[in-house]
């Protein structure tokens, strides 16, 4: 089976998946030049569920990015590793230079972890967690609460944000209707009833259609209520 790549974020960590051979030749250079868009990321978790063979050269290509991740003060960690490959991994007594984990929200809790050698790099500073499938109002929300001095992580993925809310514990979640009346009823409850402390804003269904200053405002002025800090400074613009 040819290898077949796929990435989200979660959070600040980059979360890898890996189907097919990791072999050398197109394999090891599609597992490769998919990590080289990822090049600004640091912290990075390779799940191999569904790898059914590794040769050498794709096991030194796993060595190489482990390594290029550490340099840059991040990390690398493997989840989810199949029988096959973790015997590899204890024949050439690699299964040490690695961290392992059984499954992949395990890997990418252990990277906000306290006390953790290397953590993701918002872990200290995560006060709100935004929620929602249109990965464009995401980018809006991110920026606008970013700009205004908070401390925020998003994800469009329900399964995802339990990960993220369990890891960083955050003050506040922002919740897009797109997933407040999703089918999956039963994980926002679950998102929800995680932290009994978590204050939670929803999003108007048509908040996108509104005027992005205007949208702005109000959505700052919810945030600041929910925190407390009502009397911030806006640094929203139009």
């Amino acid at each position: 089976m040819p290898l077949s790549v796929q990435s989200r974020p979660v959070g600040d960590v980059i979360v890898i998946t890996c189907r097919g051979k990791i072999i050398e030749g197109s394999e090891s250079a599609e597992l490769q030049q998919h990590v080289g868009v990822q090049s600004h990321d640091r912290c990075m978790v390779l799940n191999l569920c569904d790898v059914d063979f590794i040769d050498s050269s794709g096991l030194g290509l796993l060595v190489r990015l482990l390594t290029r991740c550490r340099a840059a003060g991040g990390d690398l960690k493997l989840c989810a590793v199949p029988g096959r490959v973790r015997d590899v991994l204890k024949i050439t007594r690699l299964q040490t230079l690695f961290e392992i984990h059984a499954a992949e929200g395990d890997a990418v809790h252990a990277f906000y972890e306290r006390g953790a050698s290397t953590r993701a790099p918002g872990r200290l500073k995560t006060e709100i967690l935004s929620v929602g499938r249109s990965a464009d109002v995401q980018a809006y929300v991110r920026e606008l609460l970013g700009h205004a001095g908070y401390g925020v992580m998003t994800v469009t993925s329900l399964s995802d944000a339990i990960t993220l809310v369990k890891a960083t514990r955050p003050k506040l979640l922002v919740l897009a209707s797109d997933v407040c009346h999703a089918s999956d009823s039963r994980a926002v409850a679950t998102l929800k009833g995680i932290d009994a402390t978590l204050s939670t804003i929803e999003l108007e269904g048509d908040f996108s259609g509104h005027d992005a200053g205007e949208a702005a405002e109000r959505l700052l002025d919810r945030v600041r209520t929910a925190l407390g800090d009502r009397g911030a400074p806006s640094t929203a613009q139009a």
